[in-house]
């Protein structure tokens, strides 16, 4: 399960076609699997008698360095994160941390008025890097698309969510943040250091960049700062978790490991969608056509002349093709373990789920089902650019495709992940002529296929195992 969880997860669903809940027992606990649409929906639907912070608290603790004592200030909080509380301790007021900061996701992530400031000012970071990068500026330039993305694309997304400080003076390297998230289920089981050397050694450093970032920022920042955005927390969402971490009581070095977590989050699944979705342009030279020609009616040049580009993100998010391409490549591309820790005994297809308890529901397995999205000639499995088009596709449940989780704790950042990683295409397929040489490892030597789910791991959009090699040049601007 932990080595090759998708092999595990269908091995197990052959086993059990009825797609009813199966007991794993793990010492004294067990583990619901749950599989199926309609599963999952119920799941979402009983939210009240779930809780996910444990997971949480688990990452922070095992993955980010949130100190031990720190994790246990955060686990004494056990009155949910929704607006009902669920607490059996008498859990109120400021106490309910998870509360506190799932409302500050909500103001700043779901809000149209923030996620239109955040994707504009990640237009413009965005834009800033392409305008200065060297690659293709003269003459064709052959390079990593994905390479490319994680130094550019991450560095945009950082400066968006941070502000500028932590990449200046090689504080935060690129490579070094990419090295930490290629370690991080391997920290998530919680092996050694001497079994992990260059993880652990990763995550140390980009949590003392962050701590170093952190430090310079609540030095630099104006106790009474109202800005949406200033250079030293960058976006009002990083400031305003910060002072209800301080409230809270939690420790400097946990409020890094927090803000460490909230860099991870965005550009881990940001950054390799956007590369799932150039890769399929790229190898589809008509695919590429047609969305440059398509998104080019959402983008102006020269209103903006700090900016090489301005995007109507409004009109871009409704292009058809592009949008169907996005849900396709996170249908396939995306794999999260919904997992729920069990307040009381629920019901679920028929058999009841005892409290205390958890429930592991992957989300894969329903992205996968041939059932739900086989057409003829593009099985489940393949990538096809037009599937989202289908009018069939109207009649897809929640259960049937959930890249973003459910229920009361649904990803929050996923309407501005959505804009970053839809502006990231447009602007990189209209600034850039690409041409598919080869298909890559990560180390840049030869490969005879492109990204692949074999021994994927589950945990938000799939880490990619290659890269594609192509020759690039800057175009002439639409």
């Amino acid at each position: 399960m932990i080595r090759d969880p998708h092999k595990f997860y269908e091995k197990t669903l052959a086993k059990r076609p009825t797609k009813g809940p199966v007991t794993m027992r793990l010492g004294p606990i067990s583990m619901y699997l749950v599989m199926g649409a309609s599963n999952i929906q119920a799941i979402f639907r009983q939210s009240s008698s779930l809780s996910f912070e444990f997971m949480q608290l688990r990452i922070a603790h095992k993955v980010k360095g949130l100190p031990a004592s720190d994790a246990t200030l955060l686990g004494m909080d056990d009155s949910g994160a929704g607006t009902l509380n669920q607490s059996e301790t008498g859990v109120t007021g400021k106490g309910r941390i998870w509360h506190i900061l799932h409302g500050i996701y909500l103001k700043n992530l779901t809000e149209k008025s923030a996620v239109d400031f955040l994707t504009a000012k990640f237009v413009f970071e965005f834009s800033e890097q392409l305008k200065t990068c060297p690659q293709g500026a003269s003459t064709p330039a052959v390079i990593g698309l994905y390479d490319f993305l994680q130094t550019y694309q991450f560095a945009a997304s950082t400066i968006t969510l941070v502000g500028p400080r932590i990449l200046k003076k090689g504080s935060l390297e690129a490579k070094t943040f990419w090295d930490y998230d290629a370690a991080f289920m391997t920290l998530m089981q919680g092996l050694p250091k001497l079994a992990c050397r260059k993880g652990w050694a990763a995550r140390d450093r980009t949590l003392e960049a962050t701590k170093d970032w952190l430090a310079a920022a609540t030095a630099g920042c104006p106790a009474d700062s109202d800005l949406d955005w200033e250079e030293n927390f960058g976006h009002r969402l990083v400031r305003e978790r910060n002072a209800a971490l301080v409230d809270y009581g939690i420790s400097f070095e946990g409020r890094a490991a927090m803000h460490m977590g909230l860099i991870w989050a965005i550009n881990a699944n940001a950054v390799p969608m956007t590369a799932y979705m150039l890769f399929e342009m790229v190898r589809d030279p008509q695919l590429l056509q047609q969305i440059r020609a398509e998104v080019k009616t959402a983008m102006v040049v020269g209103t903006n002349t700090a900016s090489i580009l301005d995007i109507d993100i409004n009109k871009l998010s409704t292009l058809p093709l592009l949008n169907s391409v996005y849900n396709e490549c996170l249908r396939l591309r995306s794999s999260i373990p919904i997992s729920r820790r069990l307040r009381q005994d629920i019901e679920i297809d028929g058999y009841t789920l005892k409290k205390d308890n958890f429930i592991l529901a992957p989300s894969w397995l329903s992205h996968i089902d041939e059932t739900v999205w086989a057409f003829p000639g593009h099985p489940a499995r393949d990538f096809w650019a037009e599937r989202f088009l289908q009018p069939e596709m109207r009649k897809v449940k929640l259960g049937d495709y959930c890249p973003y989780g459910g229920g009361s704790v649904i990803c929050p950042g996923r309407f501005f992940a959505k804009h970053e990683i839809l502006a990231a295409v447009a602007m990189m397929v209209t600034t850039f002529d690409m041409e598919f040489v080869r298909w890559s490892r990560l180390d840049g030597s030869p490969a005879d296929r492109g990204p692949g789910m074999d021994k994927a791991e589950c945990r938000g959009v799939v880490s990619l195992d290659r890269d594609v090699i192509v020759k690039m040049q800057k175009r002439k601007l639409i």
